[in-house]
């Protein structure tokens, strides 16, 4: 026994794809009104941000952005994974004892060239 053969009629069948087509075509147009509206708020919103007078320099950085948190969203995300970002010299400081651990007294034959290739790997 053989399971029944489907059998589409070619006029069933573009009739689906006339009504697939449409439906492509609207999904792909939303995709496109959405990334150009996003773009332009982005832009309209840095626009705002530049036009706005500066902070005092007494003023917190942190504080400003909390408070303007809703009038500028996209920024305020920005500043606050960029703001709160610690100083510090820790990198700096492995820098200088890189070098020191590369240029000894008893690696002090090392070529200029040679050493610039071991530390900027």
């Amino acid at each position: 026994m053989h399971p029944p053969k489907r059998t589409h009629h070619p006029l069933q069948q573009h009739s689906q794809n006339q009504l697939l087509l449409p439906k492509l075509l609207d999904r792909d147009a939303e995709e496109a009104r959405a990334s150009r509206n996003a773009t332009a708020d982005a832009i309209v919103e840095v626009q705002r941000y530049l036009s706005a007078p500066p902070l005092e320099r007494s003023q917190d950085p942190l504080v400003y952005w909390t408070t303007n948190k809703a009038r500028y969203p996209n920024l305020y995300h920005l500043a606050n994974q960029y703001l709160a970002t610690p100083a510090s010299s820790v990198p700096c400081e492995r820098v200088f004892s890189k070098a020191g651990e590369m240029v000894s007294k008893k690696r002090n034959r090392l070529k200029p060239s040679t050493v610039e290739k071991l530390f900027f790997k």
